[in-house]
């Protein structure tokens, strides 16, 4: 069995960046910061309309012989591991690594060393305790006492990311289903069961504690694939209807509000990114953060974040830390 790939970087005498960048909701600023939400979420705010991450990932905050977090594991599915389909990482087969996903994006900033990044398209959160399957490692094995920063991404899958994707692509034109009917309970469960009190990543957290007692540990919300209300449709947000439409920002802000509350419960924080720039899957080709069922002009996954995305995700936790 291969365990999590790990990325070694040499000492580094250079300036770190924590001065931010990027995100899904911020007005046009001088200079780009973070600020905390009232639902204890980081939002980080944009520098302007450019189609680039306003901010470095690696700016300046001053010159470190050594990283602040030599040693950073991060954890989660297909929203931490992929990015850009043609920049492939060495990473366990099937899981679908790339180097511009967030956690490799991250490992840019001098402030982190050593980047294990454990992980894995299609991860559910037993995936962090058992093998996801023959060659890769439980997840959490990745992590141990010297581990100073974890990043976590989790959930999406166990409460039903899938099906609430092949419901609102399976009707027809004119004719949507109504999917708020036929999983809107069930999804909303499942939410509450993984990360309610007591649920599947109270679980991962309390692990997370025991084996790395000492690290820094953000989760990540998931980047909404549909534009906000007030923002101009596409083609797609046409088929799926105005009831899916409205439904899949709902039960989207459903899971990131649980994910807050759930990182918050356990002592941590939650972040995503933010920008007044429409940044779904309905926006221009250079400016999407995420992609609808067509990923190819992005080199995108279907309904995943594109390297764009992937960047901004790491900005805003580059923000946070």
């Amino acid at each position: 069995m291969s365990t999590p790939h790990r990325r070694r970087r040499g000492p580094l005498t250079t300036s770190l960046a924590f001065a931010a960048a990027a995100a899904l909701v911020a007005t046009p600023a001088a200079a780009a910061q973070s600020t905390a939400q009232p639902d204890g979420a980081i939002a980080v705010s944009s520098l302007g309309t450019t189609n680039e991450i306003p901010g470095s990932i690696a700016g300046s905050l001053g010159s470190l012989a050594e990283p602040a977090y030599p040693e950073y594991v991060a954890l989660g599915d297909s929203y931490a591991a992929l990015g850009d389909d043609t920049e492939p990482a060495d990473g366990p087969v099937g899981c679908g690594q790339s180097l511009a996903n967030y956690p490799n994006q991250l490992d840019a900033n001098p402030a982190v060393g050593e980047l294990t990044d454990a992980s894995c398209g299609g991860a559910v959160t037993d995936d962090l305790f058992e093998p996801q399957r023959a060659g890769v490692a439980p997840q959490l094995d990745a992590l141990d006492e010297d581990t100073d920063l974890v990043t976590l991404s989790i959930g999406g899958n166990d409460v039903g990311f899938g099906s609430i994707v092949q419901c609102i692509t399976g009707g027809l034109p004119g004719s949507p289903r109504d999917c708020e009917s036929e999983l809107g309970a069930t999804v909303s469960g499942a939410i509450d069961d993984i990360y309610g009190p007591g649920g599947a990543v109270d679980d991962i957290y309390a692990e997370i504690a025991e084996r790395s007692p000492d690290a820094a540990v953000i989760a990540t919300q998931y980047l909404p694939l549909m534009p906000a209300e007030g923002e101009d449709g596409c083609a797609f947000t046409q088929f799926i209807g105005d009831e899916n439409l409205e439904w899949a920002r709902e039960i989207t802000q459903e899971i990131n509000d649980a994910v807050d509350e759930a990182a918050r419960r356990n002592g941590h924080i939650s972040v995503l990114p933010v920008d007044d720039a429409d940044r779904s899957g309905c926006a221009s080709v250079d400016e999407r953060w995420v992609v609808f069922a067509d990923g190819s002009q992005n080199n995108a996954a279907p309904f995943h974040p594109t390297a764009l995305g992937q960047q901004a995700m790491a900005a805003a936790i580059a923000a946070a830390l």
